[in-house]
């Protein structure tokens, strides 16, 4: 299943009592907020679930599998998210729980 921006709104909304529409514009304004800052080349760092920043490529040939034609990369910034050790690990523990109580289920 994928969460989209209006299904986080949503759940926001529901959760604060507030209207869909000012929880949009929250929502917006810090995606706004840690692209600029990101682009500005600065690092987002949200304690407890990761950071943003920008991270140097350097300039590479690389081959197109489909074609087998080799191609040059520029020289670029890509942005990278990296989690924080809490969140991983939580992730990790739910998910596998997760699997198992499934695996439990198709075995009975």
């Amino acid at each position: 299943m994928t969460v989209t921006k209006a299904d986080i709104v949503k759940l926001l909304a529901d959760a604060t009592g507030l209207s869909k529409t000012d929880i949009e514009a929250v929502v917006n304004g810090f995606l706004y907020n840690v692209i600029e800052s990101i682009q500005n080349g600065d690092r987002v760092e949200i304690r407890g679930f990761g950071s943003f920043f920008a991270k140097e490529r350097d300039a590479r040939t690389v081959k197109n599998p489909r074609t087998n034609q080799v191609v040059s990369v520029d020289h670029r910034f890509v942005p990278v998210f990296r989690p924080a050790k809490f969140f991983k690990e939580s992730v990790n523990q739910n998910l596998l729980v997760k699997k198992e109580e499934d695996i439990d289920e198709h075995s009975m």
